[in-house]
């Protein structure tokens, strides 16, 4: 009966011992992930921060067009337009076309910008939770 114990204490030994092991093991190749993702993180972050810097001169160029419109929208009432219409005064109508054009197209420019700066902002906040986790890691150990 001794036997049965003493091997079923070695059995559970190494068992406990593997797991041990193994979990070890896990937590070093997670603990490498999360420096791994960092550095994506990081990488991915200054190559978004590149694209928004270099789009800024387009986007302030957007935004004056945006603002123009407005004016001028504010300045052109509909029943302008109908008296436009009314006349057959095309090259009126063609060029309000062409300018309600412009302004879709500055709005669709300041839409992507704004994206841009939304994923830099969501990566910038991941790695800020990363430091403040570690940190609190730090302080605890």
């Amino acid at each position: 009966m001794s036997e049965r114990i003493d091997q079923f204490c070695e059995n559970l030994r190494v068992k406990l011992t593997n797991i041990d092991n193994n979990m070890q093991a896990l937590k070093a190749k997670i603990d490498s992930k999360a420096q791994t993702a960092e550095q994506e993180v990081r990488a991915r972050l200054d190559a978004v921060r590149n694209r928004v810097d270099q789009e800024r001169p387009k986007v302030a160029a957007a935004q004056a067009d945006i603002k123009k419109w407005v004016e001028e929208r504010k300045a052109t009432t509909n029943q302008k337009i109908a008296e436009w219409k009314a006349k057959s005064e095309k090259a009126r109508l063609k060029s309000w076309a062409d300018f309600a054009e412009s302004y879709a197209g500055a709005a669709a420019a300041v839409a992507l910008a704004a994206v841009d700066e939304a994923e830099q902002a969501s990566l910038e906040a991941w790695l800020a939770r990363k430091d403040a986790e570690s940190a609190q890691g730090t302080k605890a150990a």
